[in-house]
This record gives structure tokens, C-alpha cells and sequence, in this order.
């Protein structure tokens, strides 16, 4: 009887997981893929952590000629590694593995925050591969001064351009020595532009990754085929541009899109085998809804294995806690107003279509929105679902939302950077919170006035009254209302580890403003119902008759029953809240 397979945290060594009996979801069809499209160049962008480095690192071993590892001692035949895999069903491919020689560099640790550590990372890996081909220095396919010029760049003690001409000469040197062309593997490509990005050292990177890329890959008759990962395509200085018609498959595109990340039958399979079946629906719930191509569904395969490892842990944020989500948060300050209404849309579930860019220009994130948008899907923050033509029938735009419960956390930490003004907001916020739980609804209310009189300003409203004839009073008091709404939304999202947030759900006879229903209901059984009414400062109506109105309302349409009944809690707690311009009451029922 076989052993049984193991998770393997973090290894994505594809030799690594196989000799140690590792748990492999079977992605090795993409190498039958490249071999049957033929395209020279290719570029696939994928969100982190789902599954690049390991499939690259397949495809190494699968084409590779063994003589390639000799200097790892790797010398060997490593077929028996896709014995029993998808690609040796058939044998036209089985007699392709290990036929090319194939140049493999991974950039996926090169992120420092200066740009000379950063390049020094950046000649590491390249004379690493030189090493790593070193035995060819034994031949006669170098010239003297190739050889010299070899040896310079192993040693590092070449200068920029040297090791910026490390694939166009490397490929050339091995189909000489081979008399094969070569495939050339370039792992991350975009992860030093990223740094760049963050770091101040972006125009550094940039051109010295056009032009390693561009030299290795452009018109080189020593190339067999080109395979690049990276986040997503770097619209920038003509990096791929100047490649003779690359092929471009990110996550909006149909090609390879079931080769990257787990499918949902991969998912079941895997629980299977796990025994883990019945937990199925949390799986779904926290780790996937991301869409690649127009209809694949898609889980996040690190967040698999981590829980697949423990779930004794429960499920737990894995993914938006292995790198900096700086970027992300700088994002989303570009248009403040405009990023606060768009996430907190997507909190409720509420519908928001945006054009998305297949191409970004790393220089524009910071003061397009739109660019923004499009970068936050490529990353994974984002998935795309429906698409519809925009107004004039020129692009595509999409349907945004946000994936999974795991990165609706992310979005519950932008609300608060939203909202925080210096260090005391969080704390605020937090006290909040529990004065709520407490039932302490006094202390509630003063530090709601305090954070409300704070962080809301009159320039956040969408107009001023006085604009009203402009717009259509029913229009703009919807704006006004969807305001405060929103408001206290992205306070009480803050209980999201205690509550589920329900934000105008059908109770009773109506829907409620927002509802907090317990998570754990054998413990607790009290719930959390507010209803807002809203007038302008130069309305009629005070605070206590909007109050009182919100009470009304909340009697009238039996918003109360309707959560007892429906959510089977004893004590629901309901609150009436009037608004007017910077004042606020609050009333109980």
C-alpha cells in the first residue's frame, strides 16, 4: 500500500515535493500546453503566491537536459518525477522531456529597499546561473575571450552591461554546446519593479530588466521558447513591446487559465483525500472566488495548503499576511473619497463595474484610478466577474468584487486608515466597539460624537444642500443618507471577528440600515439593529424627531421580530440614529 502523501509547507521545488512525497495538485499539462502553441515568447501574470515558482520550476525539470545539473550534482534521468502525472499520458511528450537545455532565473527574492542591494541580488542570480553551466568552460565552444568574459560574470567582476547580456549569451554558449535552442525561464520578473516602485530606485530597475529581457529575448535565433511570470504586464519603456509578438495571458484571458491556482474540483479532491470534506463550504467561504479567464473558478492555493496542513488552526488569513500590502494601502489613498465609496460597495456586495487594464504602467497607480483599480485585480485583491461594453462600446468594463472573507479583512484595514487621523482613532474605534457589546450605550454614544464630530467633514458629503435644484432633492437626499450609512458601516466593521455585519438585509417587513448578528450564537444572543434618518442643517426636522423617526420605522416594519425570528436570538438591541450636519442622537427602543 503507497504511503500517504504529505503537505509540504512552502517548498516550490517541484523535484523537492515528489521526492519527499509530497501532495502535488497536478499542473504538469502546461508543459503540453507551450510544446502545442508554439508561441515563441510568453508572459503569464498571476496574483503572489498562487503556484508560479513551483510550475516554473516543473517546467525545468521537464524539459531540462540532465547534463544541465551537473554542477548540483544533478547529473541524473528525472522522468521518474512525472511517472503517474497528466503530462506522460501520453508519449509524444513523454519523449520530449529532458531533451533542451533550458536557462532558468527566479526573481522572486529580489526586493530590497536599496537599489545596490537590490542589484546585487539582481548579478547574484545571474552568475548563479552561470555557475550553474559552468562545466561548459571545460569545452571548446568559448572562445578566449568568451571565456574570460564568463568567468568575469561568475566571479562578479562584470559591469552592468555584462550581466545584462547573461541570457542573450548564455543561450547562444549552450546551442553551441548542445547544437539544440534553448528555453529560457524567467520566474517574477516584475517583483524588483515592484521594489523599485516602493523603494525610490524604480528608473534603475527599469532599465536594466528592459534591457536584460529585451537583449535575451528579441530576435535571439539561439531561443526556443520564452516563458516569463511575473504580477502582471509592465506597460513600461517597451519592455515587451520591443518582443516579437509575446503572448499575454493574465487573469482576464482564457489561455493557461486553469494552470495557475487550484480549480474547484482540485479543492474537492484534495479535502478528499485529507478527509476533510465536510469542511468544504468554509473552504470556499475564505479562499476562493477569484475568476480567471471569463468563468474558471479559481481557489488561492497557498491559503489551501496552510490550512490543509493544520486545520486543526481553523480558518485563518494566510495569504494577505506573507508580503508588505503597503502598495495596496497607497493605492487606495489616491482618490480617498472615491476609494472609500468603491470598498465600501464592495463590503455590502453591492454592484461596481470599472475598465480594467490588461497593461499597467507602474508610474500611473499613484494618479490614475482607474490604473489603480486595474492593479488591485492583478495583484489579487480584486476579482473580475461579469463584464458589459462601457458607454461608448470601446472597452470592456468589469465587475469588481472582493473574493473571499480572507480579503475582506484587507478592505476591513483600509476602512480604518480611512477613518484614522493619528493613533488615538484605532484605539477609539476599538472602545467603541465594546462599549456597544456592554450594552454601555451612554459611553456608545459619546465616543460615536467624538470619532463622528472628528473624522466627517462637510467636504466628504457628495454636494451641499443648496445644490438640491441642481440634482433632484430625492437624488441628493439618497446620496446624503448612503453617506452616514456608509459612515457607520465602516465603524461597525470592526466587530467583524465577533459579528456577522448585515447591511440592508431583509427583516421583518423592510431592511434594516445595519444588523449585527452574533457569529457565535450559543454564547451570545444579543444582536445589534440601527436604523439612520438624516436631515440637513437647514431642514426642519431635529435630532430628536429623526430619532424618534428611526424608532418608528423600526417598530413599523417589525425589524426587531423579523431578526429574532429569522436569526432565532433572543435580545435584539435596536437603535434609532438621526443625523443633522455634524450632530448626531441616538435613542433606544
Amino acid at each position: 500500500m503507497a504511503e500517504k502523501k504529505q503537505i509540504l509547507q512552502g517548498i516550490d521545488n517541484f523535484k523537492e515535493i515528489i521526492d519527499n512525497n509530497g501532495y502535488y495538485v497536478d499542473k504538469t499539462l502546461l508543459a503540453k500546453d507551450l510544446i502545442d502553441r508554439h508561441d515563441k515568447i510568453l508572459l503569464i501574470t498571476r496574483p503572489r503566491r498562487f503556484g508560479k515558482t513551483l510550475n516554473m520550476s516543473m517546467l525545468k525539470y521537464f524539459f531540462e537536459i540532465p547534463e544541465c545539473r551537473q554542477h548540483d550534482l544533478e547529473e541524473v534521468d528525472v522522468s521518474y518525477l512525472f511517472e503517474g502525472l497528466k503530462i506522460f499520458e501520453e508519449d509524444k511528450y513523454r519523449e520530449i522531456q529532458g531533451t533542451y537545455p533550458v536557462v532558468y532565473l527566479t526573481f522572486k527574492d529580489v526586493k530590497q529597499k536599496l537599489w545596490k542591494d537590490t542589484y546585487q541580488n539582481l548579478i547574484d542570480t545571474l552568475a548563479n546561473e552561470y555557475r550553474r553551466h559552468s562545466y561548459i568552460l571545460k569545452s571548446t565552444v568559448l572562445s578566449e575571450v568568451e571565456k574570460e568574459l564568463y568567468i568575469k560574470v561568475m566571479n562578479y567582476q562584470g559591469n552592468e552591461v555584462d550581466y545584462t547580456n547573461v541570457i542573450k549569451n548564455l543561450t547562444k554558449y549552450l546551442k553551441r554546446y548542445y547544437k539544440k535552442e534553448c528555453q529560457v525561464i524567467v520566474d517574477e520578473y516584475d517583483t524588483p519593479i515592484q521594489a523599485g516602485y516602493l523603494n525610490g530606485y524604480f528608473r534603475e530597475i527599469i532599465e536594466f530588466q528592459k534591457s536584460l529581457l529585451v537583449k535575451g529575448f528579441k530576435d535571439n535565433n539561439a531561443l526556443k521558447q520564452g516563458v516569463l511570470t511575473g504580477i502582471m504586464k509592465v506597460a513600461q519603456e517597451s519592455i515587451f513591446s520591443d518582443f516579437n509578438n509575446p503572448l499575454v495571458a493574465t487573469i482576464l484571458a482564457e489561455e493557461y487559465k486553469e494552470r495557475f491556482g487550484f480549480t474547484e474540483a482540485e479543492v474537492a479532491e484534495m479535502a478528499r483525500y485529507f478527509g476533510l470534506e465536510s469542511e468544504m463550504a468554509g473552504i470556499k467561504n475564505w479562499y476562493n472566488g477569484y475568476i480567471f479567464g471569463l468563468d474558471t473558478v479559481i481557489y488561492n492555493p497557498w491559503s489551501i495548503i496552510k490550512y490543509m496542513y493544520n486545520p486543526r488552526n481553523g480558518f485563518k488569513p494566510y495569504w494577505i499576511n506573507t508580503s508588505d500590502n503597503r502598495i495596496i494601502k497607497e493605492v487606495m489613498q489616491l482618490d480617498k473619497k472615491e476609494g472609500k465609496e468603491v470598498v465600501e460597495k464592495l463590503i455590502r456586495g453591492k454592484e461596481v463595474y470599472k475598465v480594467l487594464e490588461e497593461n499597467v504602467v507602474y508610474q500611473s497607480i499613484k494618479d490614475n484610478p482607474e490604473v489603480a483599480w486595474s492593479f488591485l485585480l492583478h495583484a489579487g485583491y480584486l476579482k473580475a466577474s461579469k463584464r458589459r461594453k462601457d458607454l461608448f462600446g470601446e472597452k470592456f468594463e468589469y465587475q469588481i468584487e472582493i473574493p473571499n472573507v480572507e480579503l475582506r479583512m484587507i478592505y476591513k484595514d483600509m476602512i480604518r486608515s480611512f477613518l484614522k487621523e493619528d493613533a488615538r482613532v484605532a484605539l477609539d474605534i476599538e472602545n467603541l466597539i465594546q462599549s456597544l457589546v456592554a450594552k454601555d450605550l451612554d459611553t456608545f454614544t459619546i465616543l460615536l460624537e467624538e470619532l463622528y464630530f472628528k473624522q466627517v467633514s462637510y467636504y466628504d458629503l457628495p454636494r451641499q444642500p443648496r445644490e438640491y435644484e441642481k440634482l433632484g432633492l430625492v437624488e441628493q437626499k439618497l446620496k446624503y443618507e448612503n453617506f452616514y450609512h456608509g459612515f457607520m458601516l465602516g465603524l461597525l466593521l470592526f466587530a467583524l471577528d465577533k459579528y456577522h455585519v448585515y447591511s440592508n438585509q431583509e427583516y421583518g417587513l423592510g431592511r434594516p440600515d445595519l444588523v449585527l448578528i452574533p457569529r457565535d450564537k450559543e454564547q451570545n444572543q444579543t444582536a445589534y439593529l440601527f436604523e439612520f434618518k438624516w436631515d440637513s442643517t437647514k431642514g426642519k426636522k431635529q435630532l430628536p424627531e429623526l430619532a424618534e423617526g428611526a424608532l418608528a420605522q423600526i417598530k413599523e416594519k417589525k425589524y426587531r421580530e423579523g431578526v429574532q425570528t429569522v436569526e432565532g436570538l433572543s435580545d435584539v438591541v435596536a437603535l434609532g440614529v438621526g443625523f443633522k450636519g455634524k450632530e448626531l442622537l441616538i435613542l433606544p427602543q
